[in-house]
């Protein structure tokens, strides 16, 4: 007969510290742990950090579903990547579960990726919001943000800050390296969180497809660059694009037609 130990977690908030400490008092943001034995008894218990994996969550915004991410590693801290347009059902989510948003990043600042910036902002106290360089203008100029395409004009606050290629981003207790992928536009990013093997990718790559290369700003051959570059990140890498379903760099790399044809 096999036996196996359980183990019993109530959560608090985590330590910068992973280190065991004593059970005579319970520190500030731990969570108590108890070793149970074969007879039910309490053998061995401590204070431990939590861990708590990046986790994901897509929200599709307007009339081009662009996907809204809200990225949490933490209890109540996230951060928020491209908060497009009709942005309610984003705010009613982070307000339904009481996170704070610690920071906005953008992929890049089409006009429904950034279109909900300022809402978002008036409810959550002006985080920082982060872009390349090469688009930090484009908050504040319509026909580079493709809302005067589109028959209407968006326009933000500023960015109060620029991310380039290279860059390590804390995001709660995980980090993000800042990979430029330029194609869909000039200053499109993706955030490569490699201790986790996931990718937010913006409108590079897509599950199937890939980004459009077809707007005034885009360039085909920078897309097919950054492409490769995707192609070199593990095969169990999960992508999460700026429209439609998350996917993984392995089923890509065997199946979309237009990473097949860079061969």
């Amino acid at each position: 007969m096999k036996f196996s130990t359980k183990r019993v977690v109530s959560s608090c908030n985590a330590p910068k510290s992973s280190r065991m400490v004593s059970n005579a008092e319970q520190p500030d943001n731990t969570i108590r742990t108890d070793e149970i034995n074969l007879r039910g008894r309490l053998s061995t218990g401590g204070y431990y950090p939590p861990i708590m994996a990046l986790d994901v969550q897509p929200i599709p915004l307007g009339p081009w579903q662009t996907n809204a991410l809200v990225l949490q590693t933490t209890n109540r801290e996230v951060t928020v990547c491209d908060p497009g347009m009709d942005p309610a059902p984003l705010i009613g989510f982070l307000q339904e579960h009481k996170l704070q948003v610690k920071q906005i990043i953008l992929t890049h600042a089409h006009v429904d990726h950034i279109a909900g910036i300022d809402a978002v902002s008036a409810n959550f106290g002006d985080p920082p919001l982060l872009v390349h360089p090469a688009e930090q203008e484009w908050l504040n100029r319509p026909e580079l943000n493709l809302s005067s395409l589109s028959g209407f004009d968006v326009t933000s606050r500023p960015a109060t800050g620029t991310i380039v290629d290279g860059q390590v981003v804390p995001v709660g207790s995980d980090e993000a390296t800042v990979l430029h992928l330029p194609g869909h536009s000039p200053g499109s990013i993706g955030l490569y969180f490699k201790a986790s093997g996931v990718l937010v990718g913006g409108d590079t790559l897509f599950q199937g497809s890939i980004g459009r290369t077809d707007f005034p700003t885009s360039e085909p051959e920078a897309m097919a660059t950054s492409l490769r570059r995707l192609l070199t990140l593990p095969d169990e890498t999960r992508v999460y694009p700026g429209h439609g379903p998350s996917t993984t760099i392995g089923q890509e790399r065997q199946g979309n037609p237009f990473l097949i044809a860079l061969k």
